[in-house]
């Protein structure tokens, strides 16, 4: 029996239809509704099939009240109904429906049209039925049921969403023609109520039913008529649909390779192409097109994390980026700001903050890590600015310590009970190892592991270490197999995206434009140089057995007690042998100085080493280092080179350290052979730094520089870089000596200066205002102007002294962060030189000879890495595989090596395919990009691939963005790969790359995808949910205070308290303070002092929730899929 009304609760409307149209199959069937979907035609598809005619009218709700009385948008209906299909799940079953529909709609039965003529809010399903009886001959056709109400034609109308429709009929059944409740409502109309009750029966039941079929009637032909008086004011949609359909990902229509590696792109980079929600107000920083963009990702990724590394090449206006940030909480907001930044840039800080009119304090990292630092001044802090951020790769460092204690304080929050905000500055935030980047990110996690499990990385430590793994056997960049991480917290310009992505950039209404860089090789005979002792002398240093380094290979078998430590410890000694070797090399090439110099202090080292063994003293290496620092002689005299073991036994604290030290078994070892070993280095070390003594007079390296700078330098402001202070101290003496005063007449007696760690900060500070006044804003600095500059490293960072065009390399930059960090000093934007020289000093004949060498000790040094038995802290002083090409690319003035070890050195990554992006976007429409449906696909041929790449969006839990996740699936493996940059290697094409589709079983691999994707999510739920990972000192002393506890030695409220914060996330100062308070315990076991000082730190330091919060679990229909294609060999 068909209900009158249907709310969908106790009568489904889907079935209401159904029931209808099979009574009327072979008639017309007219809808008008407001929204149509896929999943309102699969409910009652069957029988749709079977009706003669039908007729489909579409009408728009208002998206808004200022919409009410307008005429609807064709084109914002036809995206809303591509919305509706983009949600159905790409599925074999929905896109076998999809084509049944679009069979459907091609036939001549169906019309379709569009009520352009206001906005069409009404819902009506109309059935028709052969006529009954002579007479309307004509009109073989009537009509036979109406329902109008609520409910549009879609899924949720037809059976889910709680509606109300009003159901009309022509033909009222048998069973209906007496209704006692409907004629007791009706009895109050007639004056003699009971007269109807008794006289009911007058009145007979074929005209009860026809009374009552004439209202139904009535009902059914008015809407019948305002059905057709809007159809007839409509305009067609047929073909508009069946195309919307069709170009849908359940549609036939073929997109290219390129438009869903564009759609891929756009989607992705969305958020980025926006305008800024975070605008404050005016801003006195003025910044370019490409560093607005940076500061408002910036401003997102700081709402989202808290932290944001500006990781903009060396050059690129970091500094202003931070300066805008730095306006938007410390002048608009009027939060605490604190800049940490080298000594030597707190001077720049604090004139350009006053410049915008911020209030912040600049304190120099050095000062930080140094005792008795007052940590008040910055505990409170809203906003901490770390400029040069990769001073903080150490977490063992006290600087580190300090200012990680500094983050921890009031719970984490400034002054304004926020949450305190970090932004890093460094173009090279990875120096040696991915943990230089993991240390300073911890900065701001505080060890939370999960802190980024929204970007869908469920444990940071276990990232780090894969990626790292990734690193080694893979040959990858640190930005390759970091990209996902990165993405979330990094922000990056580098030469080449600004170039092609703001082509027209301007600052203060100036075009940016970058200097041509330029490398020029300058040649000298390192064979010369030595007077033919070079082959000699490399001999002599392959020979050396450097043995105090390796002490393990001393050890008798019968002493060793753990055979896994005893070979991570020999493996370990070996890489330093071959590390002290390769630095031998290194500094032969840079001077024959510095060279004399390490084989000075080696033969010191060890003739004192032979000697505390001949008093049966033995020590290891690392503590007999941290011994010779008591004396610490001046670099710049030279003592004669022999044992000072009688002045360390005379030095009070040296003769204490050794009395501290774990005293060896002297009977472990082999002391013999160690003896032996250790005279015959003294001896060979004396021989080589007597022989090398006259050579200083003949140094034809020298003296090609003097060349140089007399020749085709003359006149121009010169920078030279040195890697050693002894080099630099050497190159300036005998640039500025007595017998130089011919050579200076001939180069135009230019002024030459010299900077390394040993000038005093002032000292730096005037040396930096006389060589570059205009970069440095000291035009007016006293003195007479600097020509020729002398550095170190020490100067490769943060510093601006663009008034130079030139720069010399005058030894071999074995690290290609070096080489990228001393060039940003010259290279910089607004650089008033159109090209950039870049001199590099190598050795004529010897090159190969020397890196063949140096390119030996690093295989081996590698190759015990391959077994886990090297830390970190070693391999940050080997050399790189890579390098060796590098330098060799550089002596050939390749110049794209610059850019290169610039994007490898500097993290790049996301830029590049923003880049990609932009360009096509400039090239294309950007509204013909945003047009293209979700969930299109292609298909391209990569050779040795056969997979299948599927992009995915689900929201944030916060709400605040999407979440991305980006898949390569192997159809033979089924090995899932999601680092999104490596993904877009593969799909990554041109406009013309043909398309290619595969056989490969997408929806197979589309499920396989999508469980790996719910798998990953229920594994980072899972350890959200799980206890937190702490470091060991935080259990130790939490089973102490509960030990204390069960003995009732303890207040226990306090001790409840103090031992929930000791279950939190910390960072490294919380641990060094909680082992400080053990280790007195450990003496005293005074239980309530204990407790005492924990509790102290859980007052200042407990959080009050933790960091990353749970969203909402991820579920299937959460998952959108963007687009994606068959990737096939």
């Amino acid at each position: 029996m068909i209900p009158f009304t249907i709310d969908n609760a106790d009568h489904r409307l889907a079935d209401v239809l159904n029931e209808l149209l099979a009574r009327v199959a072979g008639r017309p069937f007219d809808v008008a509704t407001a929204y149509f979907s896929i999943s309102g035609y699969r409910l009652v598809r069957e029988k749709l099939h079977a009706v003669g005619s039908f007729r489909l009218l579409i009408g728009s709700d208002p998206q808004t009240a200022t919409d009410v009385g307008l005429k609807p948008n064709q084109e914002l209906l036809a995206k809303r109904l591509a919305g509706d299909v983009e949600v159905e799940p790409f599925t074999e079953a929905t896109l076998r429906l999809v084509e049944e529909l679009i069979a459907f709609l091609h036939a001549e039965k169906v019309e379709v049209r569009l009520y352009d003529q206001g906005f069409l809010h009404a819902k009506a399903y109309l059935f028709h039925h052969d006529s009954v009886g002579t007479h309307n001959r004509h009109d073989r056709l009537q009509p036979y049921a109406a329902i109008v109400g609520s409910s549009n034609f879609t899924g949720p109308g037809l059976v889910s969403n709680r509606e109300l429709n009003l159901v009309h009929r022509v033909i009222t059944p048998d069973e209906e023609a007496v209704d006692a409740e409907a004629a007791e409502r009706v009895g109050y109309l007639v004056a003699d109520a009971a007269s109807v009750r008794t006289d009911a029966g007058s009145i007979g039941h074929d005209e009860r039913r026809l009374i009552k079929s004439e209202v139904g009637a009535r009902a059914v032909s008015d809407l019948m008529r305002w059905f057709e008086g809007r159809w007839d004011e409509s305009i067609d949609f047929k073909a508009a649909l069946i195309e919307l359909l069709d170009a849908s990902k359940f549609g036939t229509k073929q997109y290219t390779p390129y438009e869903v590696y564009i759609k891929a792109l756009f989607e992705y980079f969305k958020d980025e192409l926006g305008e800024d929600s975070l605008e404050l107000g005016r801003s006195a920083v003025d910044l370019a097109e490409f560093q607005e963009d940076a500061v408002k990702k910036a401003r997102r990724i700081l709402s989202r994390y808290d932290g944001v590394l500006i990781a903009d090449s060396v050059g690129l206006g970091k500094t202003w980026i931070g300066k805008k940030l730095l306006e938007d909480f410390a002048y608009h907001r009027r939060q605490k700001a604190v800049v940490i930044c080298p000594a030597s840039l707190r001077d720049m800080w604090h004139r350009e903050l006053a410049t915008a009119t911020i209030a912040a304090q600049v304190v120099g990292m050095e000062e930080l890590g140094r005792d008795g630092f007052d940590m008040s001044r910055i505990g409170d802090a809203d906003v901490v600015l770390i400029d040069e951020s990769h001073n903080f790769r150490n977490g063992k460092s006290n600087r580190y310590i300090a200012l990680d204690e500094a983050i921890q304080r009031n719970g984490g929050r400034g002054r304004d009970g926020e949450r305190k905000k970090l932004i890093m500055l460094s173009a090279t935030p990875i120096n040696n190892d991915l943990y230089d980047l993991a240390n300073q990110i911890n900065l701001f996690t505080q060890n939370e592991p999960d802190y980024f499990r929204d970007a869908g990385i469920g444990d940071l430590r276990s990232y780090f270490r894969h990626a790292r793994r990734q690193m080694t056997q893979y040959d990858a960049s640190a930005g390759v197999v970091l990209f996902n991480l990165l993405e979330e917290i990094m922000v990056r310009n580098t030469r080449p995206y600004i170039r092609a992505a703001y082509p027209n950039a301007t600052i203060g209404g100036k075009l940016v434009v970058f200097p041509d860089r330029k490398l020029h090789t300058v040649e000298y005979s390192l064979g010369e140089t030595y007077c033919g002792l070079y082959t000699q002398v490399v001999t002599e240093i392959e020979r050396l057995s450097l043995a105090p380094y390796q002490l393990e290979s001393y050890r008798k078998k019968e002493a060793i007690r753990d055979q896994q430590e005893h070979e991570w410890e020999a493996g370990r000694e070996i890489a330093l042998v071959g590390i002290f070797k390769t630095r031998f090399l290194k500094r032969l090439e840079s001077s024959i100085h510095a060279f004399r110099e390490s084989l000075r202090r080696a033969l010191v080292f060890e003739e004192t080493y032979l000697d505390a063994v001949l008093e049966h003293t033995v020590v290891s290496s690392r503590d007999f280092h941290r011994l010779m620092r008591f004396l610490a002689p001046d670099e710049e005299d030279e003592p004669a080179a022999g044992s000072v073991y009688e002045e360390l036994d005379a030095h009070a604290l040296a003769r204490d350290y050794i009395a501290g030290l774990d005293k060896v078994d002297l009977n472990a070892f082999h002391l013999r052979k160690l003896v032996r070993d250790v005279e015959e280095d003294v001896k060979l070390l004396r021989d080589l730094y007597q022989r090398t003594e006259p050579l200083a007079q003949r140094d034809g390296k020298l003296e090609r520089l003097k060349e140089l700078l007399a020749g085709e330098l003359k006149g121009r402001k010169v920078l030279i870089f040195s890697s050693y202070k002894d080099t630099s101290r050497y190159v300036h003496r005998e640039l500025t000596s007595e017998h130089g005063a011919q050579w200076r007449a001939s180069a135009g007696e230019p002024h030459i200066r010299r900077i390394d760690s040993g000038n005093h900060p002032d000292e730096r500070g005037n040396i930096l205002a006389l060589f570059a006044p205009v970069a440095s804003g000291k035009e007016s600095a006293e003195g007479q102007p600097i020509d020729v500059l002398i550095s170190t490293d020490v100067l490769s960072e943060g510093q601006n002294l663009q008034d130079c065009g030139v720069l010399i390399n005058y030894d071999l930059t074995w690290n290609p962060i070096r080489l990228v960090q001393r060039n940003g000093r010259i290279d910089r934007l607004g650089s008033p030189h159109a090209n950039i020289a870049i001199y590099n000093m190598f050795p004529e004949d010897e090159l190969e000879s020397l890196l063949h060498l140096v390119e030996r000790l690093a295989s081996r040094i590698l190759t015990i890495d391959s077994f886990g038995l090297l830390d970190a802290s070693i391999l940050g002083e080997s050399v790189h595989p890579r390098t060796f090409n590098t330098l060799r690319r550089i002596r050939d003035e390749d110049g794209a090596v610059l850019d290169e070890e610039e994007a490898r050195a500097e993290l790049a990554g996301p830029e590049l395919l923003l880049k990609h992006l932009k360009e096509m976007l400039n090239q294309e429409a950007g509204e013909s990009v945003a047009d293209l449906p979700l969930g299109i696909h292609s298909g391209l041929r990569r050779q040795n691939c056969h997979g299948m790449f599927f992009y995915f969006q689900a929201p944030r839990p916060t709400g605040d963005g999407k979440r991305h996740f980006w898949r390569y699936i192997d159809a033979k493996t089924l090995e899932i790969e999601d680092n999104r940059y490596e993904i877009a290697q593969r799909i990554a094409c041109q406009r013309d790359e043909p398309r290619y589709i595969g056989d490969q079983n997408v929806f197979a691999l589309q499920e396989k995808v999508i469980e790996q994707i719910f798998a990953m999510e229920r594994e980072v739920e899972a350890k959200a949910a799980a206890p937190p990972t702490v470091d060991p000192i935080q259990q130790v002393v939490s089973e102490e205070l509960k030990d204390g506890l069960r003995r009732q030695a303890i207040d226990r409220e306090v001790a409840k308290e103090t031992i929930r914060f000791l279950g939190q996330a910390m960072g490294r100062s919380l641990h060094k303070k909680l082992k400080e308070a053990y280790d007195v315990w450990s003496t005293d076991r005074d239980d309530v002092g204990l407790l005492s000082i924990v509790a102290a730190m859980a007052e200042e330091f407990s959080k009050d929730r933790p960091v990353s919060e749970g969203g909402a679990i991820l579920g299937r229909s959460d998952l959108a899929l963007v687009c994606f294609e068959y990737v096939t060999g």
